[in-house]
């Protein structure tokens, strides 16, 4: 089961409005191509907002997630629109070349376990003119280290959780963003939009959490970056993510890094 298998929608929907804001501003870069309609795909569709946002302007949508719930979430929402949604790993995503007005994916990137081949197949998809939109976390400069993930990985392997996790060992990664831009260049897209470090998604004044802010980061990782380790350790699960949150903490280690890519074909 991958950490995106494991969330509910129901649960995610608890926490995602940051997502989703952070989506629409992203796609508000492509200028007037949200005015084109044609076709629009929505990789890491989460519960179905920017799809059903895409298909209210005239788009028909192609949405996936790996998350069976999510999709069914996606489906509900959009029911009514010209919104197809699959279950379907990005790893895996086979679109049509040519395609698409749009190819969006947000907070998906670093979930998977290879991530040239994906990018390489989005930008294929792309019909002259397109645009490419991406947002992801752990997009930080090889030479700074594992960051964040960094510590989730070596708390879970430890001897208190490594056995308890067996078969839910945390399946994130960085990439970062001067490899991602070069990829998509390389593919022929052009880079028009290139932010490596966004601002810290929980405060608006670029401050990083404090242990005072233990409990509510307890509740938003259990439900979305945690949701895995969370629902295999049960009772445990508060315990393991204070732990590693309270380590991010006063390591210092707390920026997600994220990232926001806007890539265009030319027509």
């Amino acid at each position: 089961m991958t950490a995106t298998q494991a969330w509910l929608a129901e649960e995610y929907a608890q926490v995602n409005a940051p997502h989703i804001r952070t989506a629409l501003a992203a796609l508000s870069l492509t200028g007037d191509a949200l005015h084109q309609g044609g076709a629009f795909a929505d990789i890491g569709c989460g519960t179905g907002e920017i799809a059903r946002t895409a298909a209210e302007r005239g788009f028909e949508v192609r949405a996936v997630d790996a998350s069976p719930s999510m999709v069914e979430a996606t489906r509900k929402l959009c029911a009514g629109l010209p919104v197809r949604a699959d279950v379907c790993p990005a790893e895996n995503l086979d679109l049509p070349p040519d395609h698409f007005t749009v190819v969006h994916s947000s907070w998906v990137l670093h979930w998977l376990t290879e991530v040239e081949e994906p990018l390489r197949r989005m930008a294929r998809a792309l019909r002259p003119g397109g645009y490419a939109v991406l947002q992801w976390t752990g997009a930080h400069l090889r030479s700074e280290g594992a960051g964040m993930f960094g510590i989730l990985r070596e708390i879970s392997e430890s001897s208190t959780w490594k056995d308890l996790l067996a078969g839910a060992q945390p399946t994130v990664y960085e990439y970062p963003a001067d490899e991602v831009s070069a990829v998509l260049e390389d593919t022929g897209l052009e880079i028009t939009h290139y932010d490596p470090e966004l601002g810290h998604p929980l405060s608006a004044k670029g401050a990083g959490p404090t242990l005072a802010d233990l409990p509510d980061l307890r509740r938003r990782y259990k439900l979305a970056g945690f949701a895995t380790q969370a629902a295999a350790l049960g009772n445990r699960a508060d315990e393991f993510v204070d732990e590693v949150l309270r380590t991010m903490i006063e390591a210092g280690r707390t920026d997600p890094r994220h990232a926001r890519i806007v890539a265009r074909r030319p027509a």
